[in-house]
């Protein structure tokens, strides 16, 4: 009997460990990431120590196969699996499901309301660059984060309000006009060219810097090229594309560039890295032109992109710049000032409503020259405005000047196991700190700013590699989020702490634009021994936004609202803080 019994237990056990490696199994079955820093390593083994097999990008997805402790093994492709740190990696946010991305597949946006503003970034204090309307097709979403969605489509690309739209899968693959075939020159080295339009698909090879390719499709975020007589994959982000018109070089066109320390991108956006800066004065070839960026060409006959309303084209006749009446402007906002003049201190002779549009006649300044009804002419501020037809869009630099190129290092607090405090209706601190720094880090993107998250999903990060992570990228601000809990649950407010005295101007900045926009009690800015702020030795602060022990306040806190208000205080903060030193 004792003999029966033993082997029942046995058996029992055993069935047991194979279950539960079944669940943890199945807990990772329909998970994939997404890699979250630029170039991440995949290794043999969860350490340091384990062997390089492999580089994934940024913004590439990868199922997962196992976790264990601060490592995930993912599968990088049918053969090939390995570990990544869990902190440079966040989980994809298309749930569950099939870790396969579909071959080709879309998203797209349906705008739900007309004249939807499009903003340069996430947030109302970016400048409207365009609207999208109902009627609106093949938008495309690009990128989202709590309340703001990116889309390109109607010739503009931005951030819309996401509550306006509505996200949905398509497919699509775009053949290229032999007549109007286009050339890929490569951004970068070891790209790898897949055998589908995705991370999943199998790597037939790699292309070098400068190397050039045919594109004959495209499909979302994807290139079809022909290289060597083989059909393969590339993702866009890492070439740019030039006309081929029979093989001849394009048509290079002359211009001067208006303002002191422009920057050449790799790409035509903010989110390009800085290649090398041009000084006011310097003579360049724009050699192709996309969305208001030029590509150019410079003495040292290295190319990159450049913002082209920053620039004087030579050889154009005043008729010829894009500046003229090929256009007309559209009122943004009620009660828009019309003036006799090009300033600020000049009457108003007019007030225009929202959708009003006027002829252009021509620019001065950062001024738009504009027809009125009685064929008067009249003048409107070209940076509150936006445009249709071929004229470039005036852009005045607000906060994103000072925040463009900064390396800004953000700490979402606590995470995984460690939820933090605990609010008064069971809120999770560590769920808050990653909401606002997410916002964060999206904001200072589209400024710009490059910017680098401790972690960037709910993850264990130890405590003492968070200051290190400023150390290493020599941040010019670390910023570590928290919210705040007591026992007494009538204690209120936002607090701001600092360790060094040199960084006492940066607290001074920052929370006085905390208290500015999120409105909450003003506990002040001190000086605290703690150890994220003591380890740094980059300008360093922590910020608690609010007491979630206090029901009410939890319940603002928590609002998609007060998320926005938070993040727009700290980017406000940061930019007063790097204007004035």
């Amino acid at each position: 009997m004792r003999q029966k019994l033993h082997i029942f237990i046995t058996a029992l056990l055993l069935f047991s460990t194979v279950f539960a490696f079944l669940d943890v199994t199945s807990a990772y079955a329909n998970k994939s990431v997404v890699v979250a820093t630029d170039v991440l390593n995949v290794r043999t083994t969860p350490d340091t120590n384990g062997a390089i097999i492999s580089k994934v990008l940024r913004g590439e997805t990868y199922p997962v196969v196992e976790s264990q402790g601060e490592w995930v093994k993912i599968q990088v492709t049918s053969s090939k699996a390995g570990w990544v740190a869990s902190y440079l990696v966040k989980e994809s946010s298309n749930g569950g499901g099939s870790t396969a991305p579909s071959t080709g597949g879309e998203s797209f946006v349906q705008i739900l309301t007309d004249d939807l503003r499009v903003r340069t970034g996430p947030g109302t204090n970016f400048s409207v660059i365009g609207f999208v309307h109902t009627s609106s097709v093949n938008v495309r979403y690009l990128d989202e984060n709590e309340n703001w969605v990116k889309i390109s489509g109607d010739g503009v690309e931005g951030w819309v309000a996401k509550e306006f739209v509505s996200i949905t899968a398509k497919k699509t693959e775009t053949t290229v006009d032999e007549e109007k075939q286009q050339v890929a020159t490569i951004l970068t080295d070891d790209l790898n060219i897949r055998s589908e339009a995705s991370t999943q698909g199998e790597v037939l090879g790699t292309l070098s810097t400068g190397q050039q390719v045919m594109v004959t499709a495209s499909s979302g975020e994807w290139l079809k090229i022909n290289y060597q007589g083989m059909d393969g994959w590339i993702h866009k982000d890492y070439a740019t594309l030039n006309q081929d018109q029979a093989g001849s070089a394009p048509t290079a066109t002359e211009a001067i560039i208006k303002v002191a320390g422009l920057n050449v991108r790799s790409e035509p956006s903010l989110n390009g890295s800085v290649l090398k800066q041009l000084a006011e004065g310097s003579k360049v070839k724009i050699i192709n032109e996309r969305n208001n960026w030029c590509e150019i060409e410079m003495d040292d006959g290295q190319k990159g992109w450049i913002a082209g309303w920053f620039l004087e084209k030579s050889g154009q006749s005043s008729q010829e710049i894009p500046s003229n009446t090929e256009g007309t402007i559209v009122i943004v906002d009620d009660a828009t000032n019309i003036r006799s003049a090009p300033s600020t201190t000049a009457n108003v002779v007019l007030r225009a409503n929202k959708g009003e549009e006027f002829e252009i006649a021509g620019v001065e300044d950062n001024w738009y020259k504009i027809k009125l009804s009685d064929g008067s002419d009249a003048f409107v501020a070209g940076w509150i405005v936006t445009t249709k037809g071929s004229t470039n869009k005036i852009s005045r630099a607000g906060a994103e000047q000072y925040l463009a190129n900064k390396v800004i290092v953000i700490d979402p607090g606590h995470g995984g196991r460690d939820v933090g405090a605990i609010g008064a209706s069971g809120t999770y601190e560590k769920e808050l700190t990653l909401r606002t720094s997410q916002l964060l880090h999206d904001k200072l993107r589209a400024a710009g700013a490059k910017v680098h998250m401790t972690r960037q999903a709910d993850t264990s990060v130890p405590l003492h590699t968070r200051p290190q992570m400023a150390n290493y990228y020599q941040a010019d601000a670390f910023i570590s989020v928290h919210y705040d809990s007591l026992d007494d649950s009538s204690v209120t407010g936002t607090t701001t702490y600092y360790y060094s005295n040199s960084d006492e101007s940066l607290a001074e900045s920052v929370h006085s634009a905390l208290t500015q926009y999120i409105h909450l009690r003003d506990r002040g800015y001190r000086q605290e021994n703690y150890l994220v702020l003591r380890e740094s030795m980059r300008p360093s602060l922590l910020l608690e936004l609010g007491y979630i022990s206090n029901r009410g306040e939890e319940m603002t806190i928590k609002s998609g609202d007060f998320q926005e208000r938070a993040s727009t205080a700290i980017y406000q903060g940061l930019a007063q803080y790097f204007k004035e030193n």
